[in-house]
């Protein structure tokens, strides 16, 4: 299914979202490639199959270095620094799709100014917390395991890891149709790019991110706030402002942006548990390629067409400059089709507000929105459940338990919508169709109770922008 950029537009002159091909929305012809789709996740993950994979992607790598400790003036040690090894890469598209090769190694011994630089800028909240208190403080328990039944932090669960990803929407076709759309409804192909992510998460171990969650990141990442949150655009999705001019990823190490990025989408698929997309508004007045290396934006690419398919409505840019307009040829050709036509480039704050209402726009481009989310540190117990082993033992047993149901479910379902009538599948009172959306009611609720023994609380939580549902809720939204 292909999409056009006119659409696009088109639903935000008539704040009327495209459901075509949306869960609620199918065809007879979709709801059959999707239960074709799920046959064959169910045959490739099954519970009682050892299927996992070892975690060494690159996000598990250690953000904090053994620097020197330095005191709460961030002074200098006199020990001598270690050699770091960087390098330069380039990038190539052929038929084998994007290759990187290294152009260019030096090894070095940065100076004691620059050893206390990287110290600040890749320190995680935690060590933050840590060196302030002048001790540890337990914001989450340390002692991590992804599971009871899979405790080993060596391998992740290709099962667990599946159905981690499809429970956290408010139905389990979420996340399902969103490859399907990708892939032009080709049933293998999204069964390819579904397997693709599931061991992407499970190598990246993506679970232990958002179990320490901003406890884990950078705290200069999160401190100058290069995405905040600011309000919805006028369909309702919630609005990301990056001020591209604070991304410089050139300063750290590339995995703490990067870890950054991941928690920060993470976190708004958690918190958009219905069918709803994320938009993001890009200023890039006073940008330099000092913000955007392009080994960020490749791995911005592949989060937005492979990692995260489909979870942005559009991608607006506001761009002034003939730099980026340069930079600009070099990415395109690592984008799909439908990804294109969801990224809108705009000159001016008037263009920017044919997607964002005036009353949604930051004040600092000019509308009359003051609100915006900043982040706030974490504090001692404020995830007390996470501490608490016997609660989550019962919420796990809970959660596995309501993933048979929905198997169960699933599985009569697919049989039943291959051989019905078009009728009869359209049928909102199909008793296959409601008792296999109750399960994925019951499973989504099951997960939500499990995530507050195994994913630490957010900023949003603390400023108390979260539902009872466990779905954003803005202060603005009680006017719309």
């Amino acid at each position: 299914m292909t999409i056009s950029q006119e659409s696009v537009i088109r639903e935000y002159e008539t704040k009327v979202p495209d459901t075509s091909g949306c869960p609620g929305h199918f065809t007879t012809q979709e709801q059959r490639k999707l239960a074709k789709l799920w046959l064959l996740l169910l045959g490739y993950y099954k519970s009682d199959q050892e299927n996992s994979v070892k975690v060494n992607g690159e996000l598990v790598q250690k953000i904090d270095r053994d620097w020197p400790e330095l005191d709460i003036h961030e002074g200098l040690s006199d020990e001598e620094p270690e050699e770091v090894t960087r390098r330069a890469w380039k990038f190539t598209k052929g038929e084998g799709g994007i290759r990187r090769f290294n152009i260019r190694s030096r090894t070095e011994k940065p100076s004691k100014e620059r050893q206390a630089l990287d110290r600040h800028v890749n320190e995680t909240v935690q060590k933050y917390i840590d060196r302030i208190a002048g001790c540890h403080v337990a914001v989450v328990p340390d002692n991590y395991f992804p599971s009871f039944k899979h405790p080993s932090t060596e391998t992740r669960s290709l099962y667990d890891t599946f159905w981690s990803a499809v429970s956290i929407k408010q139905h389990p076709d979420i996340l399902l149709h969103r490859y399907l759309r990708v892939s032009g409804w080709d049933v293998d192909k999204a069964f390819a790019m579904a397997k693709g992510v599931v061991e992407w998460r499970a190598s990246e171990a993506i679970d232990q991110i958002n179990y320490e969650g901003e406890t884990g990141v950078g705290y200069d990442e999160l401190r100058l706030g290069m995405a905040r949150l600011v309000g919805r655009d006028r369909l309702g999705n919630p609005l990301l402002f990056v001020r591209v001019k604070r991304i410089m990823p050139r300063a750290n190490e590339g995995h703490v942006f990067k870890r950054y990025l991941v928690n920060k989408f993470d976190l708004m698929q958690k918190v958009t548990r219905k069918h709803a997309r994320i938009t993001m508004l890009y200023d890039f007045t006073g940008f330099s390629m000092d913000n955007t290396p392009f080994s960020m934006v490749y791995f911005m690419v592949l989060m937005g067409i492979r990692y995260y398919a489909e979870a942005s409505g559009v991608m607006i840019l506001l761009v002034d400059s003939w730099l980026f307009t340069n930079f600009w040829t070099l990415i395109r050709p690592f984008l799909d089709v439908n990804l294109s036509a969801r990224i809108i480039f705009v000159k001016t704050v008037d263009e920017v507000r044919r997607f964002v209402d005036d009353d949604q726009l930051p004040v600092e481009l000019g509308g009359k929105n003051a609100f915006a989310v900043d982040f706030v540190l974490p504090k001692e117990g404020e995830n007390a459940p996470m501490f608490d082993l016997e609660g989550r033992r019962a919420a796990e047993d809970a959660w596995r338990k309501r993933i048979e149901d929905l198997e169960v479910a699933t599985q009569e379902w697919c049989r039943h919508v291959e051989t019905a009538s078009p009728d009869v599948i359209a049928d909102p009172k199909n008793p296959y169709t409601i008792r296999r959306d109750a399960a994925g009611e019951q499973l989504c609720q099951a997960d939500l109770e499990l995530s507050m023994y195994t994913k630490a609380r957010s900023t949003f939580e603390r400023l108390g922008l979260i539902d009872c549902d466990g779905c954003l809720s803005l202060p603005q939204d009680k006017k719309r």
